[in-house]
């Protein structure tokens, strides 16, 4: 009996469904899990996080699906979707990403390409000039808010903020955009 009782705690520990805390380098591929907790780098091609994202280190995430992130560390997302909360405290690189509620970023420097953020994006940045560039048929459908210094948002003709910009100038960018 207790090796059938072991087995199955083993079995459930193993399950990809099962959230995992990792510390060092956290790596998901082609799969579905409830959660991922991380104290180091994290890397994540095509995983479906049915929960949250909270991770201490950088992440890389490539076509994933996933509720809330909170992260200490630069950002690096493309082809994905975030349904919930997004805290960043570091670099946000975004690329085809829809973000389907608003995005707090402490960092000076925020890259949206192709990117659609529904609602408010705050920036919260320590340094003089941060700067957001909203580039090539990027959409944020609130305001830009700079908490704290003032910033920039550099704009492509093709993309939007449809609020305004607080504590900080819009200015218009040449750039050319790929798919």
């Amino acid at each position: 009996m207790t090796r059938i009782l072991l087995a199955c705690f083993i079995a459930f520990l193993c399950s990809p469904a099962f959230a995992y805390t990792g510390f060092g380098v956290c790596n998901y591929g082609k799969e579905s899990i409830s959660s991922v907790v991380c104290n180091g780098p994290t890397v994540l091609k095509e995983t479906t996080i049915n929960g949250d994202i909270k991770i201490t280190g950088s992440l890389q995430a490539d076509s994933i699906s996933v509720k809330s992130i909170t992260i200490t560390g630069s950002t690096q997302l493309s082809s994905s979707q975030v349904s919930g909360s997004v805290k960043i405290v570091g670099e946000l690189d975004a690329d085809h990403v829809e973000f389907k509620q608003g995005v707090a970023v402490e960092s000076d420097t925020i890259n949206l390409n192709h990117t659609k953020i529904n609602g408010l994006l705050t920036v919260t940045s320590s340094n003089s000039n941060p700067y957001v560039q909203v580039v090539c048929g990027s959409t944020i459908t609130g305001s830009v808010f700079f908490d704290g210094k003032p910033g920039i948002v550099q704009i492509t003709g093709d993309s939007i903020v449809q609020g305004k910009v607080v504590n900080g100038s819009l200015e218009f960018v040449k750039r050319s955009c790929s798919q």
